[in-house]
């Protein structure tokens, strides 16, 4: 256990080095500065280094830097003193400075502030809404007509009780990443076990089951603009249903994209109105031949460098937890991070009105 700690703790410390080797230092100080055009909001740089966030912060620095803007740091409990700038940030519970359950919320709300104080904000709120918080994206999705599995709200554990229910069907909580606050219910017994609970009553305002499809991969695809910029499908190989993660163990194909299914699939990212967004999509039965189901977006993700391990002893989910020299993730993390962002903020600083003018029209 100790030894997990020290290898955590210093591979943060080598993919910071990796950020920092970004940099060009001469740059930086000739840009920074306290009245500068743009701010990097920073939660806090103990707790951004123990929480993964620190590197992220540093790189968004590093890319204006390289865009040569004038820019300062700011330390993210004096959001409401920042007046008239374009700020930058990496969404994070870590602003969630008055411990409030419902950090996502938080989040919008402090971005809300920035955005009242004449800044614009880079992700803006309307943006944000969508990190974290399945209730709104559900209801946009629901809104705009974006094909999802059957999805259903609960507002009280009453509701749920009462319902009439196919199952198995997934129970997915409102504020969670990844493959963590998803359930494979069996029955309404199991689903009632979780949301009693008092974990999940503190955690959760309303209860969201959602159908589940018949299905042994989804792919992952990231935007920027309109452009994808990484996809990748993640497959289950196990018989049984599990989260299609990497960390569950799952293969991943960096190579195969339906091209049939590009178009729809960038014009449905369009109706969201999301600069940059990472789709997680799904076919019933794994059948591209049908229409593909949109199972959830978030404005902020961590892309998988595409790495082929199809020769190695190890999964991909392995080959994340390993310490290496060479070809490490770490090092191949930052380089896929360095270049979506980049692509990122350039969108934004440079492009920004005419994307959201194009953006419309599509509509």
């Amino acid at each position: 256990m100790i030894l997990n700690f020290i290898l955590r703790n210093i591979r943060r410390i080598r993919r910071i080095y990796f950020v920092g080797k970004k940099i060009n230092w001469k740059l930086f100080f000739s840009l920074y500065s306290r009245n500068g055009e743009y701010v990097v909001l920073s939660p806090s740089i103990f707790h951004g280094f123990v929480q993964n966030s620190l590197e992220i912060d540093i790189l968004l620095a590093a890319i204006l830097c390289k865009n040569e803007k004038t820019f300062s740091i700011v330390r993210g409990k004096n959001f409401k003193k920042i007046k008239q700038k374009k700020i930058f940030y990496s969404p994070s519970a870590l602003f969630n400075y008055q411990n409030k359950l419902n950090y996502a919320e938080e989040v919008a709300k402090m971005v809300l502030i920035m955005e009242k104080n004449g800044n614009q904000v880079f992700y803006s709120h309307d943006e944000i809404l969508f990190w974290e918080n399945k209730t709104h994206m559900h209801k946009m999705f629901d809104k705009l007509s974006i094909n999802t599995p059957e999805t259903i709200i609960f507002s009280n554990m009453e509701d749920f009780e009462n319902s009439t229910l196919e199952f198995p069907c997934l129970l997915k909580e409102e504020h969670s990443h990844a493959s963590l606050g998803l359930h494979k219910l069996n029955n309404k017994e199991d689903g009632m076990k979780i949301i009693s609970s008092e974990n999940f009553k503190s955690k959760n305002d309303n209860i969201i089951i959602q159908r589940l499809l018949n299905i042994k991969k989804d792919l992952r695809v990231i935007f920027v603009g309109n452009e994808i910029v990484l996809n990748y499908w993640r497959i289950n190989p196990s018989k049984e249903w599990k989260p299609t993660s990497t960390s569950h163990g799952s293969g991943v194909d960096f190579i195969f994209f339906p091209d049939k299914w590009k178009d729809h699939i960038t014009k449905t990212f369009l109706k969201l109105k999301l600069t940059t967004g990472a789709f997680d999509i799904a076919w019933q039965n794994d059948d591209l031949d049908t229409e593909p189901y949109f199972l959830e977006v978030s404005p902020s993700y961590q892309p998988n460098p595409p790495i082929d391990v199809s020769e190695k002893k190890y999964n991909y989910g392995e080959y994340k937890k390993k310490f290496m020299f060479k070809n490490s993730w770490d090092y191949n993390y930052i380089e896929i991070l360095y270049s979506i962002k980049s692509k990122y903020i350039e969108l934004c600083i440079e492009k920004k009105k005419n994307y959201l003018k194009t953006r419309n029209y599509i509509m």
